[in-house]
């Protein structure tokens, strides 16, 4: 993006379209500044590339904590300054300033993480840039713009393929939402091929009605978040779980003994590998959702072990 101001425009440009990088690669881009209207005088422009994870609670559990402000103070992944020109004055035209940033932790015993768009964590590298103002008169300008951070993992750990089957009987022992209708029964079984999955594959898997007294309304795939955020160590914990997406499987009257494939591509920036630090923790889980006529629905929960 760029911003127009009196006497010029900047912008932030990255030579990578998709913005994506991995630790060890460079940031590599240039920022262009237009002067217009007799060039500015500046007090030198600089460059900041910063990795943070951001965390806030949600509204019904500020009041819980009084030890907690409403905003927990960011956990710093990387903050890197450049000096792309000193103080100085500017004519009229376009200057263009590469720049080039190594991409790594500031601190080491805090490493990098994926960029991640949730509720309550955010997960968020910025570059910007500053032409700071000379003296009382001028004005400053900024522009920012994100950058993707992606962290391969070391090794894939092996799969842990789940069955499981669901009937009446240990329905109200399980996340069951409404009440089971008199004499209503059924038997489903369900196949995940793995509970454990890299972040670029989908999870898939099967299920199967085996029986059932009363007809399906639908069937589901629910990807939830579960983010955990801890302002000391001594302090209560907030969890806050809340859905990513949720892909239907099935509507309507289901063919018995039939295998309905269950698929479902992690989305994007708002699914990320696991991760547990002393403030925050962010884990995955997916629930299977199999919504009856007259009022009962049936849930199966399983934890989702999400690498890169």
């Amino acid at each position: 993006g760029d911003v127009e101001i009196m006497g010029g425009d900047l912008e932030i440009k990255l030579s990578r379209y998709n913005r994506v990088y991995q630790q060890g690669d460079k940031v590599e881009g240039e920022v262009t500044l237009t002067t217009k209207g007799g060039g500015i005088s500046h007090g030198g422009v600089v460059l900041k590339a910063e990795g943070a994870v951001s965390m806030q609670l949600s509204a019904n559990s500020v009041g819980l904590f009084e030890a907690f402000s409403s905003n927990i103070k960011p956990a710093s992944l990387m903050n890197v300054s450049l000096d792309l020109l000193k103080p100085g004055k500017l004519g009229d035209g376009v200057s263009t300033l590469p720049f080039s940033i190594p991409l790594q932790p500031t601190s080491t015993n805090r490493p990098l993480l994926d960029t991640y768009h949730g509720i309550y964590i955010c997960i968020q590298y910025t570059l910007s840039v500053d032409v700071l103002k000379s003296g009382i008169f001028g004005q400053p300008m900024h522009e920012s713009t994100e950058f993707i951070v992606e962290v391969p993992g070391k090794k894939a750990p092996p799969p842990t393929p789940q069955t499981v089957t669901l009937n009446h009987k240990d329905a109200a022992a399980k996340k069951s939402r409404g009440k089971l209708l008199e004499g209503q029964q059924f038997c489903i079984t369900a196949h995940i091929d793995t509970t454990t999955l890299s972040i670029t594959q989908p999870l898939t898997g099967h299920v199967v009605v085996e029986t059932t007294s009363h007809a399906i309304k639908s069937i589901s795939t629910q990807l939830v978040r579960v983010e955990t955020i801890s302002a000391t160590a001594d302090n209560p914990t907030v969890r806050e779980a809340s859905e990513v997406q949720s892909i239907q499987c099935a509507s309507g009257s289901v063919c018995n003994n039939i295998e309905i494939p269950i698929h479902m591509v992690l989305p994007r920036l708002f699914c990320a590998p696991g991760a547990t630090f002393q403030t925050f923790q962010l884990e995955f889980e997916i629930n299977l959702v199999i919504e009856f006529e007259g009022g009962f629905t049936a849930v199966q929960n399983w934890p989702l072990k999400v690498f890169r």
